[in-house]
């Protein structure tokens, strides 16, 4: 592949465009009663899919402010999961890096069906801090990038702008291990800069660096390269500009790290305002509020920016919670894929996990290869946050979640009864389609509208001439006396569900 066209696959700056509609505008906390329906949207946008146990979790701390303290916790304190037996080893074999990646994919797939928070975080920072092995290559640099976003997922962001462009994939995707004094490379100096740190303008709209600041930032960046037998950055001095360089109006002979510090010192307010838009875009919608977006970034000023600290704030304001906001997001392939594996209850195999490795990557998302430098537009582009669904994708998206219903293409034989006796009662088949709809769906049926899903599956065939007390028998005979015969009606009920376009919404 053309590293350089790569590089350069970037979208046009987004034009100005409208906040979306809520009641609320800043990060005034939510109030009134904690339910289940408040629950389950914090477990959406926070989790991959809103497993049942998580939402109960939720659910009985009693309040959003207990219940986000334990999503935090929960994730500062989870272990990190294993490495593969490679992760120290490198080698110029393709098909062998290839293999290795997809098991570190099948691997990230796994974790995140209980990793909760702290694997939605690294997702985050991943579509943040992007890299693709498409263009490092090696299988093990993708090990340690992932485990030093997941090492500090949860914590500060100025860690993670220090030591992200010291790791081998960032140094060999944006070439800054090609970057030395009289031969400068300029591409991580810029996108430290534009989609790091603080972006091209800030809130004002003036311009936040100049193509000066980018050439000087370079020089200071000089020296780094890549330790492939300890799979880590090393500084090397006879490779740095150790000369006097002016950055941001800051003079001195700078380095990497003095860079991040300035960049802290002279555009703190900038980098607040456009992490501020980043977190807003993936936790609560696509379209900013000018509102929140300010509020969100002077918590961030004020915390020294702590990212635990941020999201409490925003995910227990009201209008995080407001209606407009609640299912206005479209699920990515990865909150689909895994979202409906843990809302059906299902512990993956591997090779239904091979399956949903092969099925987002077709839907367009495929972990630690995206598609540019700018990571995936369907997170936080306004002008793009349709991007994944189509009319090609639509298609694929409804399969992958009847595949899992189904047992087909490596999902095991499908057994919706534990679903169904966890959130509802299996001899009503009226509440069964009411409770499994408030179950996967973020935008609530109708009683009517759930009730004749109730008649076209589970109840297919009991003529409408009979009263509702006696297809409701009729339904109580056939969970009594033909339990196949039920779990299948009931696999027909979910598939008519997860084909409803408000599935799609998170």
């Amino acid at each position: 592949m053309d590293r350089r066209a790569f590089l350069t696959r970037r979208r046009p700056a987004p034009a100005p465009h409208p906040a979306h509609a809520s009641a609320s505008a800043d990060l005034s906390p939510v109030s009134g009663a904690w339910t289940a329906a408040r629950a389950a949207h914090l477990v959406r946008r926070t989790h991959f899919g809103a497993a049942r146990a998580d939402v109960v979790s939720a659910l009985v701390r009693g309040s959003a402010e207990a219940a986000v303290d334990a999503l935090l916790s929960a994730a500062t304190a989870r272990p990190l999961p294993d490495e593969p037996g490679w992760a120290n080893q490198t080698t110029t074999n393709g098909g062998t890096n290839i293999q290795r990646l997809y098991e570190w994919q099948r691997g990230w797939y796994a974790e995140m069906m209980e990793g909760g928070l702290r694997e939605k975080l690294a997702l985050f920072w991943h579509d943040h801090f992007a890299t693709a092995q498409v263009t490092y290559e090696q299988a093990s640099f993708a090990v340690d990038y992932l485990t030093f976003l997941r090492e500090r997922a949860v914590g500060g962001f100025r860690p993670l702008l220090e030591g992200i462009g010291k790791r081998p994939a960032m140094l060999r995707f944006l070439d800054n291990d090609t970057n030395e004094a009289g031969n400068l490379n300029e591409n991580y100096a810029r996108e430290i800069m534009e989609l790091f740190s603080m972006g091209i303008t800030g809130p004002d709209g003036q311009p936040n660096y100049t193509q000066d600041d980018v050439v000087e930032a370079a020089r200071a960046l000089t020296g780094w390269v890549v330790d492939e037998g300890a799979i880590r950055g090393r500084f090397r001095a006879e490779r740095h500009d150790a000369g006097a360089k002016t950055i941001l109006g800051r003079t001195g002979a700078w380095g990497h790290d003095d860079l991040v510090q300035i960049l802290f010192d002279e555009r703190a307010d900038a980098i607040a305002h456009f992490l501020a838009g980043k977190l807003y875009a993936w936790f609560v919608h696509p379209i900013p509020n000018a509102g929140v977006v300010v509020a969100l970034a002077g918590v961030l000023r004020q915390s020294n920016f702590d990212i635990p600290t941020a999201l409490r704030a925003l995910l227990t304001s009201a209008h995080f919670y407001d209606p407009a906001v609640v299912g206005a997001r479209l699920k990515s392939p990865m909150e689909l894929a895994v979202g409906v594996l843990r809302e059906l209850g299902v512990t993956p195999s591997a090779a239904a996990l091979e399956t949903v490795r092969m099925r987002t990557q077709s839907i367009g998302q495929e972990v630690l290869n995206p598609p540019s430098v700018e990571g995936w537009p369907g997170y936080d582009d306004p002008l793009e946050y349709r991007a994944w669904v189509t009319t090609g994708t639509i298609p694929e998206r409804r399969g992958l979640a009847e595949a899992v219903i189904y047992g087909e293409d490596g999902f095991a034989d499908y057994d919706p009864l534990p679903l169904v006796e966890q959130v509802s009662d299996r001899y009503d088949p009226y509440r069964l389609a009411r409770d499994l709809a408030d179950h996967l769906l973020a935008i609530p049926l109708t009683d009517a509208a759930a009730d004749e899903l109730a008649e076209q599956t589970v109840l297919d065939g009991v003529p409408m001439s009979y009263s509702r007390e006696e297809r409701g028998g009729f339904w109580v005979e056939i969970v009594v006396s033909a339990e196949p015969v039920a779990r299948e009606r009931l696999r027909h009920l979910l598939a008519a569900l997860v084909n409803l376009p408000e599935y799609q919404l998170v």
